[in-house]
Formats: structure tokens, C-alpha cells, sequence
């Protein structure tokens, strides 16, 4: 046996040995929460952020500050408009509000700020959101620094420590888990929605549970792990996107199942687990209890949309090359278009899940195996099992009951692309302890995967994206990075999954400074202006600028709705003719007409509605922000139009309507039942969809 000094002096003798990059990242894991304290502060201090709202540079570019970008590196992906379209200027309406839980500038009837993205609300639900505190006690440049600076940073954290935890405390492997978790192409072009929200909670409980168990004499980590349950647990709940949630919510059962079956000789349970535990179910029951008593009407109005709330699915269908799409990602950062899906769409995690089912069974038949590494045993039944679901199915009452029901089967994708990548790191650092393979059998391994990669690559419609050369080389780097792993040739094989990385990660979202993309805007300072001047007024905006106006305090006719306003659409279609139109997640474009009221829906999550003079007069509203030049209906009896501002660079112009008496009657030869109105009146076009909307659903 060797004695402890030896083992000491083993381990001198190694740091020695030790080249400058092993020591840097030493370094970096052993102070990596104050590194990520520093890191934090810079980014707040600089003012940094990793949002797209640079994309509002395509929709109105005109600036004060003669800048043309806030883009320091990277662009801004104008596809994440679930980012900068919808959730950034949420979060900055609501600072502009003062973060009422209904905010009143969103419609007539106002907007309930938890359930859309789960916005910043002077409200206990934000225990559950810890990246939304700076919003608190930071003007709103820095609170979005914040925003971006704590998620990526915890969620390395998290990610490192739930690494450490499967691959037993293999740290540079680790270093590598928690950087292949957080930029992996799901989270990041994702990151500020629900699978950026559920990635971090689920690392979050997971990181709990175990050492809740594991260390369970240690009473002060204890309880910090009970915490961190309690602050993850209400964010994980509050996140309300069942397509992804209820997946992950299975896997953090099966988790923790795993784990109670593994302690339950170890622990021996006391006075305070029955106070944390009471405490942790109380808490998170109190603040969700609240919740659904200050949301149930939002709720409900979510639950009975047409979209996506009346959605059932019973799984099924998954083709092969669907759980491969994740291969195209090291491309989609450098690319326009794919043409058979979206960037976001096609965004997954790296994993090797098809090279692990062999060796599994070799684990299973060895009971000291399988409890040594039981929890990549439960990783995988938990994967077959959903695995079954995506290419089997359920019947239609046995999803309901399982509230799979919510699950389409290309969003179960997403999560078992994770699953498959907590496997992999673990598989790695299995393999890593493991006694090296002859070289003829990993050899064939290598060959068999990467023919098989190549094979259902070549026969599926990624090769509408990819041309021969990427198939080849695609094909190459995951057969090498095989061999290397199975040739436990550790610094390769880890430096090439970082490389992959890197190359489809790191580059999907920019580094900003700051939020000139809005704030700076002329259009923005003069719709500011005149609302100081003129408060509380109504206001419609034209040709896609919905969702601009609210984030610059104004109360907004038209915009991003996560439910639809029942009051403010019967004002216009009283007979809810349209109602299949409106009741659903949208996007709404507004245009003022002098035809009847019509509404046209133009994507899933979008539809434009062209609201007649008499109707606008009726609803109240005040300011139209637009392209058109309204003044050519002045001569006429619908309004009068008042120019406020502009043109500007952009043709942006502010009316200001007003009705003087008997306006909004059109006057009609009742002979001919001609209007007598000239036809060069700038009605509205049928203006083009932009590609970004159906991306959140």
C-alpha cells in the first residue's frame, strides 16, 4: 500500500512536472467562484451584454450619438427575435414602470409580466430568478450586463460542478463539461428564453440533490444545497413552457430517485433535514400558491389560446438524422439561411449517445459497474425512455396523463440532446479510468461510427444545408475525436470537443455595450419627448415596430401578447369573427384603414390587423408611429393627421390624430356608391412578414 507521504510526494513531483497551461487552469478551479465574482463585476462595470437588440439597427437606424453599432464582436442574430424583439424590451418596459406585475402599456387591458418571460416584477416569484435582481439596484444598461454577466457565469459554475460530479472529480474534463453545457448551441441560442431558464435550474437541482445527499453530514452545505432547491425550484416551476419542462421534470425525478436508492444506507436522517425540507415545501409552495392567485385569469388565457396552448401531441416520428441535426452546428454561426429550418431550430448539444449503447451493456452485466457508476445507469434508462417516446409514441390519454401531451416530439429533442451530453461527459471520464481497447477495436469503432454518421447524413435533408466537404469533414472530426477518447489520449480528444465548442458556440451571440440600439435612436428620444409632453396616451405603430414602443414607456396599442387582450379585441370585432386570429402567443401589426376592420394571420405566432378609422377613433387612440403619409387622408372625413416628427433617415414620422365632428363617415355617391376618394390614399400594403417571428412556440 502507498502511504500518504509517498502519495504527497507523488503529487509534488506531477505539479513539477506540470506545464504552464495545466497550473493556469489549477488556477482557475480553485478559486473559480471568485474568478466568476470578477468576471461579473467587469462585464456589469463595462457594461456588456450579449443581446441582439442590435437587429432594431435594420428597423430604424437613425442615432444621436453618431454611432452606427453597439456590436463589439460577433452580430446580432435578427432570428432571435423572441430576444431582442420581445423579452429585452419587456424587461426595459418594466423598468420604465416601475415593475408592476400588469403592465398597462402593454393593450388595454395590460399584461401580466410573470408569465411573459418572467420579466423583472417587484413580486416574492422573483426569489426564483436570480439574474433578474440587478434589474433592482441597477440603472437598466447595467441590470441587462447583469442579466447576461450572472446567467453564463453560474451557469459554467453549474455546469463544472454537476461535470465534477459524473466524471468523479476529473477536473480538466469538467473544465470542458461545463463549457460544452453552457455554449452549447441549444443554450446559446436560447439563452435568454426557456431552454437558457430550464438548462441553469435543472443544473441547479441536480448540483443540490446530489450533495444534499452525498456530504450530508456537512450540516452548512446542507443547507445551502436546500437553498439553492428553493431558488431553482420556483424558477424551473415559474419558467411555463411545458414543451421543455416536463421533460427536464422527469429527468430531475429520475435523478433524484437514483440518488435516494444509492444513499439510502448512508444517510441518517435528522431534526434538520425535517426543517429543511419543511421549510424548502412550505416556501416554494407559499410563493407558487401566490403566484397562481395573482396570474390565474393570465393563466387560464394562456391554457384556452388556440396557439400553443390548445396543442396535444403523443410523441412519435423521430427519423435518426433528427437526433444528428446537432452536427450542423459548428456551421449555422457563420451562415444566413438553412433551408429546411431556422438557426434556433436546428440548435442542439454535442453528444456521442450512439457510441455509448455498447458499452452500457458491458456495464450493466457487472454489478460492481453498475454501482459505481450509477448514475450514467440512470442518465440512460431515463433516455430510453424518452427515447421510446419520441419514436414509438403514446396513446393520446396515456400522454395526457403523463403530461406529455405538451411535448412535440422536435422539443423532446432538445432535451434528450441534453441528456445525451451529460452522458457523454460522463461516458468520457468512464472511459478515461477504463484500461486502454486494443487498437483493432477501437480502430473499428472509430470506422463503424463515423460510416454510420456519414451514411444517415448523406440520406437526410441536412444535405440541403451541407455540401460534400462538410459531410466529409463532419464525418472526420467525430470519428478522430472517437479514437482519441477511446485511445484515452486525453489532451486531444479534450482539446478537440473544445475546439467544437468553440466553433458553434462561442459565436452565436455578440458582446454589446450597452443599449444605444433603442435609447440612442432619434425616433426613440422623440417618441419619449412627446410622451412627457403629452402622457398616457394611446398609441399604434406600424410596419414591425410593435414591442419597440412599450420598452420606451409608452402605452402601446399593438404588441408582442403572451395571451390574447379579449376587451381590447371585441372594441374591434364585437361578433369575434376573427377570434381563431387572435387567440394566441402573436406578434401583432397594426395598420389604420379606411376599409372594415380585417385581421390576417401571417405566421403561427403573428398576425397583422387593419383597424378602420371609426374603430381607432372609438379605441381612444392618439399617436401613430409609421412610414406612411397620413396627411393624404386630411382632406377627407375619416381623421385629421397631425405631423409630430419626421421623416427621418428611415421615413419614420409621429401623427397625432385627432376627429373632428361627424369624422370616420365616408361619404358615398349613392348613385354610383362610389366613395369619390382619391385612389392615391396610402391604405396600407400587404406588408411582407419578416422571417423572425414563430420562433418562441
Amino acid at each position: 500500500m502507498e502511504t500518504r507521504l509517498q502519495q504527497r510526494s507523488r503529487e509534488r513531483a506531477r505539479e513539477r512536472n506540470t506545464g504552464p497551461l495545466t497550473k493556469i487552469a489549477d488556477f482557475i478551479i480553485r478559486f473559480r467562484y471568485l474568478i466568476g465574482l470578477i468576471f461579473l463585476v467587469i462585464i456589469v462595470s463595462l457594461n456588456l451584454n450579449g443581446s441582439s437588440i442590435g437587429a432594431w439597427d435594420n428597423t430604424v437606424s437613425q442615432r444621436d450619438d453618431g454611432k452606427t453599432t453597439d456590436v463589439i464582436f460577433g452580430q446580432s442574430r435578427g432570428i432571435r427575435s423572441d430576444e431582442w424583439m420581445v423579452q429585452t424590451p419587456f424587461y426595459f418596459s418594466q423598468i420604465e414602470e416601475g415593475f408592476p406585475v400588469l403592465n398597462e402599456n402593454y393593450g388595454i387591458s395590460g399584461q401580466n409580466m410573470i408569465i411573459a418571460y418572467n420579466s423583472p416584477v417587484k413580486d416574492i416569484t422573483q426569489i426564483g430568478k436570480p439574474f433578474n435582481w440587478g434589474f433592482f439596484f441597477l440603472d437598466k444598461d447595467r441590470a441587462l450586463s447583469f442579466y447576461w454577466g450572472f446567467k453564463i457565469i453560474f451557469m459554467i459554475l453549474l455546469g463544472f460542478e454537476l461535470s465534477m460530479i459524473l466524471t468523479k472529480k476529473n477536473k480538466y474534463l469538467s473544465m470542458l463539461g461545463s463549457l460544452m453545457i453552457t455554449f452549447s448551441p441549444a443554450v446559446q441560442w436560447w439563452f435568454m428564453q426557456h431552454v437558457g431558464d430550464l438548462i441553469f435550474f435543472t443544473l441547479g437541482l441536480m448540483v443540490a440533490f446530489y450533495h444534499y445527499f452525498a456530504n450530508h453530514d456537512n450540516k452548512i452545505l446542507r443547507s445551502l444545497m436546500m437553498l439553492l432547491v428553493i431558488i431553482c425550484g420556483i424558477g424551473f416551476v415559474l419558467v411555463l413552457y411545458p414543451a421543455h419542462q416536463v421533460v427536464l421534470a422527469y429527468l430531475i425525478l429520475f435523478w433524484f430517485i437514483g440518488l435516494v436508492v444509492h444513499f439510502r444506507k448512508e444517510i441518517r436522517w435528522d431534526k434538520l433535514d425535517l426543517l429543511l425540507i419543511g421549510v424548502a415545501l412550505l416556501f416554494i409552495g407559499y410563493v407558487l400558491f401566490h403566484f397562481y392567485q395573482e396570474s390565474k385569469g393570465a393563466l387560464e388565457a394562456t391554457m384556452n389560446t388556440l396557439y400553443p396552448g390548445r396543442r396535444v401531441s403523443t410523441g412519435g416520428g423521430l427519423k435518426l438524422w433528427q437526433m444528428l441535426l446537432f452536427l450542423t452546428n459548428w456551421k449555422t454561426p457563420f451562415t444566413e439561411k438553412i433551408p429546411f429550418a431556422n438557426h434556433a431550430e436546428v440548435a442542439g448539444f454535442f453528444n456521442l449517445y450512439l457510441l455509448i449503447i455498447p458499452f452500457i451493456v458491458v456495464i450493466l452485466l457487472k454489478k460492481e459497474l453498475r454501482k459505481e457508476n450509477f448514475l450514467g445507469v440512470n442518465l440512460l434508462v431515463f433516455s430510453l425512455f424518452l427515447l421510446a417516446f419520441m419514436v414509438f409514441g403514446l396513446p393520446e390519454n396515456l400522454a395526457e396523463a403523463s403530461l406529455l401531451s405538451y411535448v412535440p416530439t422536435t422539443r423532446a429533442v432538445f432535451t434528450f440532446g441534453f441528456v445525451a451530453s451529460l452522458l457523454t461527459i460522463w461516458f468520457i471520464g468512464f472511459i478515461f479510468e477504463q484500461k486502454r481497447l486494443p487498437r483493432w477495436l477501437r480502430g473499428g469503432i472509430a470506422i463503424v461510427s463515423g460510416a454510420a454518421i456519414c451514411v444517415t447524413l448523406a440520406n437526410s435533408p441536412i444535405m440541403k444545408y451541407f455540401n460534400l466537404f462538410d459531410l466529409i469533414a463532419t464525418t472526420l472530426i467525430v470519428a478522430l475525436i472517437i479514437w482519441f477518447i477511446l485511445a484515452k489520449k486525453k489532451r486531444i480528444a479534450i482539446v478537440m470537443l473544445l475546439a467544437c465548442t468553440i466553433t458553434s458556440g462561442f459565436f452565436v451571440n455578440p458582446v454589446v455595450h450597452g443599449t444605444g440600439a433603442i435609447y440612442e435612436k432619434s425616433l426613440a428620444k422623440a417618441i419619449m419627448k412627446q410622451e412627457k409632453e403629452d402622457p398616457n396616451q394611446l398609441w399604434l405603430s406600424e410596419y414591425h415596430l410593435y414591442n419597440f414602443l412599450p420598452a420606451l414607456g409608452v402605452k402601446a396599442y399593438n404588441t408582442v401578447r403572451f395571451y390574447p387582450d379579449m376587451a381590447m379585441w371585441e372594441d374591434v370585432d364585437p361578433d369575434k369573427t376573427f377570434e381563431k386570429i387572435y387567440n394566441r402567443y402573436a406578434h401583432i401589426d397594426a395598420y389604420v384603414t379606411r376599409a372594415d376592420t380585417n385581421f390576417e394571420l401571417t405566421n403561427p405566432d403573428s398576425f397583422s390587423v387593419y383597424i378602420n378609422f371609426l374603430a381607432v377613433k372609438e379605441l381612444g387612440i392618439k399617436y401613430v408611429v409609421t412610414h406612411r403619409d397620413l396627411t393624404a387622408f386630411n382632406p377627407y372625413n375619416f381623421a385629421h393627421f397631425k405631423l409630430v416628427y419626421g421623416p427621418e433617415k428611415d421615413d419614420w414620422r409621429i401623427y397625432e390624430m385627432s376627429f373632428p365632428e361627424g369624422a370616420g363617415q365616408i361619404e358615398t355617391n349613392t348613385s354610383s356608391g362610389e366613395t369619390g376618394i382619391n385612389e392615391t390614399i396610402p391604405d396600407p400594403p400587404q406588408v411582407e412578414t419578416p422571417a423572425y417571428p414563430y420562433s418562441y412556440y
